[in-house]
């Protein structure tokens, strides 16, 4: 990836981020709030230095008013550069950080991904989520249910903006991984990878990647893009994925919600 390719894809990385929830009044901030209004998520960020740390303060407060956990998303690309710093400096607890990884989607990059020896399942019925939550309480999430309804009512109400995938080993459910799919967006977001500790080390990661990025390229999407952890990202940069930018979350919660 050259230069120019990496700014055009930053741009419309950006361009997502600006989509994915709702913008505030003044346009600095976009939030994602979780449908039980428990979280909210700061997933675009554009304001002026000067007026940094009330923007900071201000969203505190409003935390605080409504009694919700606070996310602040942030990317190695953002302006101004200074806001890690200075979430830090406001009592904002920084989460790992994670590098965004991106792949265009060809018949040559998806057939680096080889052909899968698993049952890769994608998720048609609610009830199919039964396996999905098997997994997830398997490798230690928290909130499991909470999470299982919100993937029921996503499913329901824009089936073509999520696709959830399982796959089997021996008719066990033993990973499970995400695609979301923006409308406008020449991405297909990768997320949500988990297999079971028993069925570690099988390829069932990989698999499932494979099978994700294939509908993604049916469904005329030019790229997959990821927020890799370092446990994730040697595979996927062996068959083919660029490093595109840094990710990470600085958590805040106000007294009234711990």
């Amino acid at each position: 990836m050259n230069n120019t390719e990496q700014a055009e894809l930053l741009t419309r990385l950006d361009d997502l981020r600006r989509t994915l929830g709702e913008p505030a009044r003044d346009g600095r901030v976009v939030r994602e709030m979780s449908p039980d209004g428990a979280e909210c998520r700061i997933v675009f960020t554009e304001c002026p230095t000067a007026e940094l740390d009330a923007l900071i303060g201000a969203e505190q407060d409003r935390a605080a008013a409504a009694g919700y956990a606070l996310e602040w998303k942030t990317y190695g690309h953002d302006v101004p550069a200074e806001l890690p710093d200075r979430l830090v400096a406001a009592g904002f607890e920084p989460d790992d950080e994670e590098r965004v990884l991106t792949l265009p989607l060809t018949d040559e990059t998806i057939a680096s991904f080889g052909v899968s020896p698993y049952d890769i399942r994608r998720v048609h019925d609610v009830a199919e989520l039964a396996d999905y939550a098997d997994i997830a309480r398997e490798v230690g999430r928290k909130n499991v249910e909470s999470e299982r309804e919100q993937l029921a009512a996503a499913l329901r109400d824009a089936p073509d903006e999520l696709s959830i995938y399982l796959a089997y080993a021996d008719g066990v459910p033993a990973a499970s991984g995400r695609t979301y799919f923006t409308p406008g967006s020449p991405f297909a977001e990768i997320a949500g990878g988990r297999t079971k500790p028993a069925y570690r080390l099988r390829g069932l990661f990989t698999a499932l990647v494979a099978g994700r990025l294939r509908e993604a390229q049916n469904r005329n999407r030019t790229h997959a893009i990821v927020d890799a952890l370092p446990t994730s990202e040697p595979t996927l940069v062996k068959r083919g994925f660029q490093f595109l930018t840094t990710t990470r979350p600085y958590v805040y919660e106000p007294p009234e919600s711990k």
